[in-house]
């Protein structure tokens, strides 16, 4: 992997460019190896054109659950300017843009890095991306030197990640005082490959009832599993199931304080369709969208 030492200015959508971030060697905590960890980016560089193609600014998921509670959460301003880890193809870092936000914009997979910068116009404002591993404490705080953010977010993507904790650190050090992380993941308590997706129905006399709901069988156990996240996906990506305590435990260990959670799930009128879909069940929720801050009696002991 090619590598620069080059840092960009910030730039116009126009003349975004991509910029390999020094990478630093690593020393894996979790039970996979430094070659997996590799692997799962080379996964997301083989599916990259699919996700694209099939998300594009946003599937009904994101449009529907993810970005609503992200962008209350989140409560972005003009002249912001935002970290988005872990962009994908740049398309909540676009809708940031837009708002008037200074973004900086990373992901691991370079070809997801190609689709953001394909799909970024002059009216998506001032993007700047780049090409980091999350997984790598000091190469996502390369990011921020010489400078700090008002707020970070990472979409949807926490799960795809070897580990967690370096990231949590590496976010922690980078925010102006009580700066807000936001992150979303699918919820541990219900989306996981291991869930299964119910519907029964009862003939009644002159009527008909249909019942749907989602069976858990696994979730303290922390396991990487593979995943196909959309239909026709040409090949699984490994996904890592963690449970609530192991994702907050990470964010309070690197500093930080929860003061905000949604659980969002699709409103009750959503357009029914497959069964099988999340949509069919409004109690219970696929997604849990996460703030999280430093105390601001922390701030002055930033690294």
């Amino acid at each position: 992997m090619k590598r620069s030492t080059t840092r960009s200015s910030d730039v116009h959508a126009r003349d975004v460019q991509a910029i390999d971030v020094p990478s630093t060697e690593v020393h894996p905590t979790d039970h996979r190896s430094t070659e997996a960890r590799i692997d799962t980016t080379r996964e997301w560089d083989r599916i990259a054109g699919h996700w694209d193609e099939q998300v594009g600014d946003g599937s009904d998921f994101q449009r529907l659950l993810v970005y609503p509670s992200t962008d209350r959460m989140l409560d972005a301003q003009a002249d912001w300017r935002v970290l988005d880890a872990c962009c994908g193809n740049g398309n909540y870092a676009r809708r940031l843009g837009r708002l008037g936000c200074r973004v900086t914009a990373f992901d691991g997979s370079h070809e997801m890095i190609e689709r953001a910068k394909a799909r970024t116009k002059p009216s998506d404002g001032v993007i700047e991306y780049h090409v980091a591993d999350a997984t790598d404490e000091a190469a996502v705080r390369w990011l921020g030197e010489g400078r700090s953010f008002d707020a970070v977010v990472c979409s949807m993507a926490l799960m795809d990640l070897v580990e967690i904790a370096p990231v949590f650190r590496a976010v922690r050090s980078m925010l102006r005082p009580a700066g807000a992380f936001v992150f979303s993941i699918g919820h541990p308590s219900f989306h996981t490959n291991e869930s299964v997706k119910w519907a029964t129905q009862v003939d009644g006399e002159g009527s008909a009832s249909q019942t749907f709901g989602c069976l858990v069988t696994r979730y303290l156990t922390d396991w990487p599993h593979a995943s196909r996240g959309l239909l026709d996906q040409p090949e699984p990506h490994t996904l890592f199931h963690r449970s609530l305590s192991t994702v907050l435990r990470s964010a309070f260990e690197a500093g930080f304080v929860v003061d905000g959670m949604e659980e969002p799930a699709f409103p009750p009128d959503t357009r029914l369709r497959s069964p099988f879909s999340w949509a069919r069940r409004p109690e219970i929720p696929p997604v849990m969208v996460v703030r999280c801050r430093a105390p601001m009696m922390c701030s002055a002991d930033r690294e």
